[in-house]
C-alpha cells in the first residue's frame, strides 16, 4: 500500500494552477493501449494548506455565495480536488479519469471552517461498484483542523461503459421522481462560465472549457460544472447551518448558453432544505439537493 504524501503549508492558487499539467496526464491515459490495474491505487494522499481569504472570496463571487469567513463547503472541496485528480491520474488507476462522470455526494460538516485556517486534507479511493451503465468508484476525502475533524465528503464517479472483474454490485438507490414545481428563480447561464469557474476551482476539464472538446465527448456544446449548479444551489438556498449534511444528485448536465430554473424548499423550521435546479422548457431535472441538520 502506497505510504501518505504531505506536503504542507501550500497555496490554494498555485495548487489550482498545477492541474493544467495533471488534465495533461487525464488525457494521455485515454490513448489506447494503456495497461491499467483491475484495482484502484491503495493508500491516501495528505496536504495542508492554509485557506487564502482572497481565494475564498473569488470562488464566492463566481457561485454567488457571500463573502465572509466562513469557507463554503463546496470551496472545501475545491481543496480536495487535486489530490483526487492525482488518484485518478496514477497509472494504475483501473479506468481512464476523462470521461468519468460526478453523479453525486454526501458531504458531511462537522464546524464551520473559518478563511485563514491550516486544514489538512486526506483523500482515498473506494472500492469500484458494479453499476447498470458501468462502474462507479467514489473518492473520500476528510479535512481536519488542529487535528480536528471538521468535514467528510465522498463524491461519486461514473465510468459508463467499463466494466471490472470482481466488482461489487453498487448498493440500490431509490429513484426519486421529480415534476418541476414553480421556480423561485431563473439562472441565465452564459458558456463563459465555464473558464470562470475552472480559474476558482482548478476544474479545467475541455468538456466545461470548449464546445469542440466538449462534442468530443458526446456533448452537443460545452457544459457547466456540476460543483458550480451544487454550489450556486446552495448559496442561493441560505443555508446557516453550523454542521450539517448535505447530499446531492445530478441528472441532466447544463448545456451552456443554458436558461435554469431553480426552487428552494423549506422543510422544517430546524434549517432543513431541499432545492432543485432543471430545464424550465423540458421540466427535467439537472440537480437534487437536500441539505439538513446533524442531530
Amino acid at each position: 500500500m502506497r505510504e501518505p504524501q504531505r506536503n504542507t503549508h501550500e497555496n490554494p492558487g498555485e495548487q489550482q494552477s498545477s492541474m493544467l499539467p495533471i488534465y495533461g496526464r487525464a488525457l494521455l491515459g485515454m490513448l489506447p493501449g494503456r495497461r491499467r490495474s483491475a484495482q484502484v491505487p491503495g493508500g491516501e494522499l495528505s496536504r495542508t494548506v492554509v485557506i487564502d481569504p482572497a481565494e475564498v472570496a473569488r470562488f464566492s463571487r463566481v457561485v454567488g455565495a457571500p463573502v465572509g469567513n466562513r469557507v463554503p463547503p463546496a470551496y472545501l472541496h475545491v481543496l480536495g480536488f487535486p489530490l483526487s485528480m492525482r488518484l485518478m491520474t496514477d497509472p494504475r488507476f483501473p479506468v481512464p479519469a476523462m470521461g468519468m462522470v460526478h453523479i453525486r455526494t454526501a458531504y458531511t460538516q462537522l464546524r464551520p471552517v473559518e478563511v485563514g485556517a491550516e486544514l489538512t486534507l486526506t483523500v482515498g479511493v473506494e472500492e469500484p461498484r458494479a453499476h447498470a451503465r458501468g462502474t462507479e468508484i467514489g473518492f473520500r476525502v476528510r479535512g481536519s483542523v488542529a487535528g480536528e475533524p471538521v468535514f467528510d465528503e465522498t463524491w461519486v464517479c461514473l465510468a459508463k461503459g467499463a466494466a471490472l472483474p470482481g466488482a461489487a454490485p453498487a448498493a440500490e438507490r431509490e429513484r426519486k421522481d421529480f415534476a418541476a414545481p414553480v421556480p423561485t428563480a431563473e439562472w441565465r447561464l452564459a458558456p463563459a462560465i465555464g473558464p470562470q469557474y475552472a480559474r476558482v476551482s482548478g476544474d479545467y476539464n475541455p468538456i466545461h472549457m470548449n464546445p469542440l472538446a466538449a462534442k468530443a465527448f458526446g456533448f452537443p456544446r460545452s457544459i457547466a460544472h456540476g460543483m458550480y449548479t451544487a454550489a450556486r444551489g446552495f448559496a442561493a438556498a441560505d443555508v446557516r447551518l453550523d454542521a450539517f449534511r448535505w447530499e446531492f444528485e445530478f441528472a441532466k448536465p447544463i448545456v451552456l448558453p443554458a436558461r435554469a430554473a431553480f426552487r428552494v424548499t423549506r422543510r422544517e423550521a430546524d434549517g432543513s432544505v431541499d432545492y432543485a435546479v432543471w430545464n424550465p422548457k423540458s421540466g427535467k431535472p439537472h440537480l437534487l439537493a437536500a441539505v439538513a441538520p446533524l442531530r
